[in-house]
This record gives C-alpha cells, structure tokens and sequence, in this order.
C-alpha cells in the first residue's frame, strides 16, 4: 500500500514537502488516477502534520489541476498526464518568504494581458464558470481556506477564457503555491469584502468585452494584493 511509503517530513518548508510527497506517489502510479486520497487524519497522522499544513497542501495540488476535491465524498486524483504534474512542479524548489515578490511581479506582468485575451475570446460557458466562482466565493466568506481556494479559482477561470493553455499552465504552478500564503489575508473581513468586489470589476469588464478595462482592472488588482502583502511582510 502506498500509505507504507510515507515518511513524516521535515518542519522546514512543510507544506511544499507534503506536495512533494504526493506528487511522487502519484507520478510513480501508487496514487493512480481516480484513486481516493485517505482520510485526513490517517494523511495526518502519517506524515506528522497538522490540519491546516495537510490542507494547504492538497488546496495546491487541487488548483494545479491534479486533485479534485469532492466535498461530502473525499479527495481524488484526477486523470492527467505525467507531462501536466511535472509543470507546475518545478516550481517547488524555488518558493520562499524572499521570491514571493518576484511571483507578484511575474502575475503582474502577465495576467493583464490574460485578462485582455479573455475578454476578446470568454464564451457563455466561461462567463458562467467565472460568475460561479464569485458565487461561491461569497458564499464562503466565513470559510478562509474555501474562500482562498475559489479566489484562485476565479483567476484560472479567467485564464482557461483566454484560451491559451499555456497561460492556464502558468497560473496553475503560481497560484498552487501561493495558496496557504495568505492566512492573514484569509481571515480579514476587509481585505476579503474588498477582494470580492475587485473581482466583480474584473468580471464585468470580461463579461462585457472590454479588453482595456479587463486589463487594467486586474493590473490594479494584483498591484493592490502586493502592496497588501508588503505590508503584512508576506513579500
């Protein structure tokens, strides 16, 4: 049983050791596609954990594209090429409190544009699937890990309306590993009520096809969380 394998992991960068973890069992096929992950307190007990660590962990694996969390029923792995779980991964060595800025640099430079791209090419269905993630979003504004996680939902949607796959890939390996990074933003009220109507001004202009505005609303976003984040110390 692959459980066997599992070692308990060293407290130094935790999180990204428990990604690596799962990563090599389900690239190596002892996790294969459509398996379920074990319960949260074996994983837990395991790898000598706590909740909140486990959980981050599959919250990056999950924005990746290669968990699938199923509320009420579990945690599978989703059916993906080795090719897509190498991507996002190698981003994995590189992730500390002193390059955090330079992954805002790099969304800054490069999610404008996305959004501008979204806005030309965003059909129904992605203004649907962009719409229901601030549903649910507002929804969960008392939950911070479910709110952090449909936030970055709401970018890969925008990102996948872009029709561009190797956009979608990029904020797959940023986004994973920002997750779990913003336990102050998370439980902020302010912060969290003036990110969701951030978000609403993205999605208009996307919905309403404006390529200028989709592009500087969300440069003005990203601009925003940063200095945010400075001043919190985060970057």
């Amino acid at each position: 049983m692959y459980m066997e394998t599992i070692q308990p992991v060293k407290r130094n960068k935790l999180t990204e050791s428990i990604v690596n973890v799962l990563l090599t069992n389900i690239k190596n096929g002892t996790l294969p596609p459509g398996s379920k992950l074990p319960p949260e307190r074996e994983l837990m007990k395991k790898l000598q954990v706590g909740r909140s660590t486990l959980r981050e962990a599959v919250q990056s694996l999950a924005l990746m594209g290669i968990l699938e969390v199923k509320p009420g029923d579990g945690t599978f792995v989703r059916a993906i090429s080795k090719e897509e779980i190498i991507g996002p991964h190698i981003f994995v060595p590189i992730i500390d409190t002193q390059s955090m800025a330079d992954f805002f640099e790099a969304r800054l430079l490069i999610e404008p544009h996305i959004a501008a791209l979204a806005s030309k090419r965003r059909t129904e269905d992605d203004i649907h699937a962009i719409e229901e993630t601030l549903t649910k979003t507002k929804q969960n504004m008392g939950h911070g890990h479910e709110v952090d996680r449909w936030a970055g939902q709401f970018h890969l949607q925008i990102a996948m309306a872009s029709k561009n796959i190797v956009c979608v890939r990029f904020l797959e390996a940023i986004l994973s590993f920002l997750v779990g990074r913003r336990e102050s933003a998370e439980h902020n009220k302010n912060f969290l009520q003036w990110e969701y109507e951030s978000h609403e001004s993205i999605f208009k202009a996307i919905k309403q096809g404006d390529e200028i505005k989709a592009y500087k609303t969300m440069e003005q976003h990203i601009q925003a969380v940063l200095q945010w984040y400075k001043k919190l110390d985060v970057v």
